[in-house]
């Protein structure tokens, strides 16, 4: 398909809007009983259907024969809205028209003259709040008083900039984020219009990271489409979809049960490495905390546990506000991180989920505060480059594993692996030895490190990072520490 999937898929009647019922009941019934309005100003989060929505009333007020209060999308007019060559459709936008001299010449004269074609002039003004004051007060009183031959539909992402007197001279209608069940069911509908299977939990992280934005599922479903494949699963769908975040968190919130302070700030740091987005993971946090606070508040568990939760709850809220600001945007929930792990209680989930028996409180006091500065130290210092999370024996021991593993989802790949040595460990990074710096560069690109990533976390159970570098040989070794005893230079 040449067409991006939200523009082959726009909805062309009201039936077809998704998540917006409150819009296109009212705005249908108005034109049954004759009273349409002169201007209306639809705002909302952008991509929920706003510009959409004035297409489709631009077709309604100049369809030459509506069917239940529908467009017919058939006769002449319809055709040429949705093509985008009627004349008198106006699509402004005010984010690069914000002159007064644009308004004038582009709105204010053209509003006098008759329509050519259709029966109504349509100016649909985009993200109006960005015009200025002085093409603001231009528009004011053609708003006021249009001629009977004109509709205007403005449309704003920030309501609060759009002055006063330009609203109360509108029909203002708020536009909602789509529901993830609305979401789900236009992708459906689409994939199978498309002849396509995708995984539902490839469709629930498409939602999840539209966050009630329908251009940006489809957007996204688009570029899973043009994988070429048939069938899009969940590994498939890693190669498009940014990182899922949905096992990752509950890793992080058990380590945070745990009081297990260093492995929860190595995760964090660990995931914003991986690409996953630091406000959006600390989000699923909050919600996930949330879900189990209110589940334990349904049995019969001590107080201090929900109350740990409720701590954990306000202790990141505040973090996440503080993150923009920051030079280091982790700082504000590593320190969070510190605090909730030495407060006094320790949550932990059996496999059920139920809240098991509570910390005991076996260290002394004077043994917490011996630890203090340690803790303080891991935040302050980047130790993740230096603790290796796996020894270098352990990988070269199951190396045959893993390069069996890429020879069988890689083809290309194991021609270069082959040569290679397992150099060291260092933090979360595996370095890889290779004698030729193609090799090196090769194995480096995202696409490869990919493949080689995942298959070590299959054989060794945790997320690794990779590094090829390239190694000395031997005689190159001794030939360097002669030359350093006396002095010299190698030439090359």
């Amino acid at each position: 398909m040449s067409l991006a999937i939200y523009r082959a898929y726009r909805p062309q009647k009201f039936s077809d809007l998704i998540g917006q019922p409150h819009v296109s009941t009212t705005i249908q019934n108005q034109f049954e009983m004759g009273r349409i309005a002169h201007a209306y100003l639809f705002t909302g989060p952008r991509g929920v259907g706003k510009t959409t929505t004035a297409r489709l009333l631009a077709k309604l007020v100049n369809c030459e024969k509506p069917k239940h209060n529908e467009p017919c999308n058939t006769c002449s007019a319809c055709e040429q809205i949705t093509s985008g060559s009627a004349l008198d459709l106006y699509e402004v936008d005010a984010a690069s028209n914000t002159d007064v001299e644009n308004v004038r010449e582009n709105i204010i004269k053209s509003v006098r003259f008759a329509p050519n074609k259709l029966k109504k002039k349509v100016f649909i003004i985009d993200e109006v709040h960005m015009l200025s004051t002085s093409a603001f007060n231009a528009l004011l009183k053609t708003l006021e008083e249009p001629p009977e031959h004109v509709l205007f539909i403005l449309a704003t992402t920030e309501i609060h900039k759009v002055p006063e007197t330009i609203v109360s001279r509108c029909q203002r209608f708020d536009f909602k984020r789509i529901q993830k069940e609305e979401m789900m069911k236009r992708l459906k509908e689409i994939t199978k219009s498309e002849e396509m299977k995708i995984d539902d939990e490839v469709l629930e992280q498409v939602v999840r990271h539209s966050t009630g934005c329908a251009r940006d599922a489809e957007s996204l479903l688009g570029q899973l489409m043009a994988l070429g494949e048939k069938h899009i699963t969940v590994e498939l769908a890693s190669l498009v979809l940014p990182a899922t975040t949905t096992v990752l968190v509950e890793t992080f919130v058990n380590h945070l049960f745990e009081k297990n302070t260093q492995v929860c700030i190595f995760d964090l740091n660990t995931f914003i490495e991986q690409g996953v987005d630091l406000k959006m993971f600390i989000e699923d946090v909050i919600a996930n905390l949330r879900d189990h606070m209110f589940d334990q508040l349904s049995k019969t568990v001590p107080e201090s546990d929900v109350s740990f939760m409720r701590q954990a709850l306000t202790s990141l809220l505040e973090a996440k506000t503080k993150i923009r600001s920051e030079h280091l945007p982790q700082l504000p929930i590593e320190l969070a991180i510190v605090e909730l792990c030495e407060s006094d209680h320790k949550v932990d989930f059996n496999q059920k989920g139920v809240v098991s028996d509570r910390e005991e409180k076996v260290e002394k006091e004077e043994t917490k505060d011996a630890l203090l500065p340690e803790l303080v130290e891991v935040v302050n210092k980047t130790v993740f480059d230096t603790i290796p999370v796996i020894s270098l024996e352990e990988v070269r021991a199951k190396w045959p594993q893993i390069f069996e593993q890429i020879k069988e989802c890689n083809a290309s790949l194991p021609l270069f692996m082959q040569s290679c040595e397992v150099c060291g460990v260092t933090g979360e990074h595996v370095e890889l030895g290779f004698a030729y710096d193609l090799y090196v560069q090769t194995v480096n690109k995202d696409k490869n490190r990919q493949v080689i990533e995942d298959v070590l976390e299959k054989v060794i159970g945790r997320r690794i990072k990779v590094k090829a570098i390239q190694k000395k040989h031997e005689n190159e070794e001794d030939l360097q520490k002669l030359v350093s005893e006396f002095g010299g230079t190698v030439m090359t």
